[in-house]
């Protein structure tokens, strides 16, 4: 499979523009092949990922838990840097006090 977007050699963004094109890019490349060209049964196929078998319904797993582990880095960082952190998936502790109730104890 071969994706739209930057390659591994390519200069480093200098933008937040510029980074969120090319993995919007990507992200549309790669979903758009997966539509096309994979089946139910194409989940079960075995691919060589890091010097392992991995089904492609694994890595496809992998992926979205490592775009999990991006996102919250990403909340800690507009956390520190006093950036207002949407509620993706429910509210934050923020929106939470916004709506004048009390959040979740930790």
């Amino acid at each position: 499979m071969s994706l739209a977007g930057p390659r591994p050699n390519d200069p480093i963004p200098s933008s937040a523009k510029a980074i969120f094109n090319a993995y919007n890019e990507t992200a549309i490349s790669l979903l758009d092949q997966i539509k096309s060209k994979w089946t139910d049964a194409s989940l079960e196929v075995e691919d060589e990922m890091y010097s392992e078998k991995w089904k492609r319904g694994y890595s496809l797993l992998a992926l979205v838990r490592h775009e999990i582990h991006h996102r919250g880095e990403m909340i800690v960082l507009m956390r520190l840097a006093g950036l207002a952190v949407p509620g993706l998936y429910g509210p934050t502790r923020e929106e939470w006090a916004q709506w004048g109730m009390e959040p979740p104890k930790v």
